[in-house]
């Protein structure tokens, strides 16, 4: 059983609404997840407990590969029957078991993340030359080819990144590499404009 099969199913179809909600719930965690093989083998068991119990209570759900013409569909209303004591007291179990599974997950993702390098903090410096490359993307989409306001743009950032690296006092030298990325940033876009 994949997670996949879950993915192709019709929501709309699944009753009762918990199941719908067992269904939601695994799939939005398989989205936010960012190891996804690791997620399907932590969760394999409720992938297969949730879908057997979709293929028990709501087979229309599952879609078919083959496709029916447009005469052939007939819209049927969702049913919202009260699910049989049996069904519910499944659908609690497996609620448990997807708390559990999210508590692995979770789990899982910390040690990972324990594992792997940090990341150093950006500089101020660096954090300075990106809000200047940014102000520079905010260039109307009007005037993206206008090389002349792109050249007075240049001018005006230039100058109040100089203006602010000598108030702030910063080293000169990565002043000069803020500079040369402003630079860079309206060179290729008069390039990208004079194309």
């Amino acid at each position: 059983m994949t997670i996949e099969k879950l993915q192709k199913l019709d929501l709309s179809k699944v009753q009762p609404e918990g199941l719908q909600t067992a269904v939601k719930e695994l799939l939005s965690d398989f989205d936010e997840t960012k190891d996804k093989d690791a997620f399907k083998e932590i969760a394999k068991d409720n992938i297969e407990k949730v879908f057997l119990l979709v293929e028990r209570m709501s087979p229309d759900a599952i879609v078919k590969e083959k496709k029916k013409s447009a005469k052939e569909k007939k819209e049927t209303p969702a049913k919202t029957t009260k699910p049989p004591k049996t069904v519910q007291k499944e659908l609690d179990e497996l609620s448990e078991d997807i708390k559990m599974c999210r508590l692995k997950i979770k789990r899982f993702n910390e040690e990972k993340r324990k594992n792997e390098p940090k990341k150093p903090k950006p500089t101020r410096h660096s954090k300075i030359k990106k809000h200047f490359i940014s102000i520079a993307n905010l260039i109307p989409p009007a005037h993206k080819d206008n090389i002349e306001v792109q050249k007075a743009a240049e001018k005006v950032l230039l100058k109040a990144h100089r203006g602010i690296m000598n108030a702030y006092k910063m080293n000169t030298i990565r002043a000069e590499a803020g500079e040369k990325a402003i630079k860079d940033k309206y060179d290729a876009m008069e390039e990208k404009a004079t194309k």
